[in-house]
């Protein structure tokens, strides 16, 4: 608690010293050394058995290579981007630390997965500045973004038709029926987060300049399509990110409260018709409206998320104490639930924090930046991670129904991970591109 609650005083006040003026704010090393000792205190406490008195050596070196990247991957953030955001990357490796923790106490094969995800991540997202460099004039190429993006989310479909016509399923579908994932040869992928950036991308590029009837038209059916390809595809959570970053940058581009206004209807109307439609939203609506009646079956995930959150107080029930290991899908769904368990609900809060911290800093980059192109793009990375974020832990808490998506950095989703890590990248190629302007 004292960890999480020191970063975000350091991340805060640089944050409020910075956002007035231009680049004289001193680096906040505090959150580096915070990061650190979170990890050197963790690890050493899931690898003590209490039980035999003895250490498991396997939890020690994979918390070894967790600190060797926290550390290091700060430092070369520092030297391959310009000005990179110090704030937005210790956030990062925070959030990344802290879900190895969880997921390694749950089931340390998925946490080895994961770290390598991570580290992969963030080695491509070493590349955005050489990317942006090549790339100089990308905005020109926003009929390609979209083509891209639109390619990914249907290719699940192709996926499918290929599938049955070969005899080999290339798809996989969860248990709440979504098919999200792309399988080949035992390897699988979600192409809705690989198009998230590069939707991100197209927006910023066709809203770089106020747009007329016809583009505007024309932008609002492709991503239409595309919201309306990833509902068809049952994967209403990622239909849910995709919207809301669309109407974000639709509003900031055209600040068109009407439009705004209208889109927002029209989402609810067709959340009334997938409701109708998808039997599986039926259960997770009934779910959420009162689980209670459905703890044995339906309500049984959300209702032990919610004994989780509130059995071990503010303080919870320690490191390797809880009993989040019984929740299905804890790893991918249920983290945050795992999280305040054996943490304590103080930290719970504090830990949402963490995403408050990217969402502020991100919104204050975008509103300092010159050219609409940055702004934008800024702003739909960020909300992008700060939406799902509050959607994730908004169905653990039941404060909305539970959409399945990943809590970003820290719920296990080799995807999830890969694409956050290379969105903050270019959130920091973004910030030495907005430094470049303020001197």
């Amino acid at each position: 608690m004292f960890l999480i609650a020191y970063f975000l005083l350091q991340a805060g006040r640089f944050i409020f010293k910075e956002g007035s003026g231009p680049a004289a704010s001193p680096r906040p090393r505090g959150l580096w050394i915070v990061t650190i000792l979170f990890c050197v205190f963790a690890f050493p406490i899931l690898a003590f058995d209490e039980n035999l008195l003895s250490v498991h050596l396997q939890t020690l070196l994979f918390g070894g290579f967790v600190l060797l990247f926290v550390m290091a991957g700060p430092l070369l953030a520092r030297k391959i981007f310009r000005r990179p955001c110090p704030v937005m990357t210790h956030t990062m490796f925070f959030l990344l630390g802290l879900g190895f923790v969880a997921i390694y106490r749950l089931n340390p094969a998925l946490a080895a997965a994961q770290f390598i995800f991570a580290v992969l991540g963030f080695g491509a997202s070493l590349f955005v500045p050489l990317i942006f460099r090549v790339f100089s004039q990308f905005e020109k190429l926003e009929k390609l973004f979209l083509i891209a993006c639109a390619g990914l989310i249907g290719i699940v479909f192709i996926a499918d038709i290929l599938g049955g016509l070969i005899g080999i399923p290339l798809i996989a579908v969860d248990e709440f029926g979504a098919a999200r994932w792309v399988s080949i040869f035992g390897i699988s992928f979600q192409p809705s987060e690989v198009a998230k950036p590069l939707f991100v991308i197209y927006l910023a590029c066709a809203f770089r300049v106020k747009p007329g009837f016809m583009k505007l038209a024309f932008t609002g059916a492709a991503s239409a399509a595309i919201v309306g390809i990833l509902v068809l595809q049952r994967d209403l959570g990622s239909a849910l990110l995709f919207f809301t970053v669309f109407m974000i940058i639709f509003y900031t581009a055209t600040g068109s409260k009407a439009l705004f206004a209208g889109g927002f209807a029209v989402m609810a109307a067709a959340s009334v018709v997938a409701y109708q439609l998808f039997p599986h939203l039926r259960i997770r609506v009934a779910a959420w409206s009162n689980p209670w009646p459905l703890v044995a079956n339906e309500g049984f995930q959300l209702t032990q998320s919610l004994f989780a959150i509130a059995t071990w107080g503010p303080f919870g029930a320690g490191l390797g104490r809880g009993m989040a290991g019984r929740i299905p899908v804890v790893e991918r769904d249920i983290i945050f639930s795992a999280i305040s368990e054996e943490f304590g609900w103080i930290f719970g809060l504090l830990f949402i924090g963490l995403y408050a911290l990217i969402l502020l800093r991100g919104t204050d980059m975008a509103r300092r930046a010159k050219r609409p192109l940055y702004a934008l793009m800024t702003l739909g990375f960020t909300v992008f991670l700060a939406f799902q974020a509050f959607v994730s832990i908004g169905g653990n808490i039941r404060l909305i129904p539970m959409t399945g998506i990943t809590l970003p950095f820290v719920s296990y989703g080799g995807s999830s991970v890969f694409i956050s890590t290379i969105m903050i990248g270019v959130l920091n190629w973004l910030n030495g591109q907005l430094r470049e302007e303020e001197s």
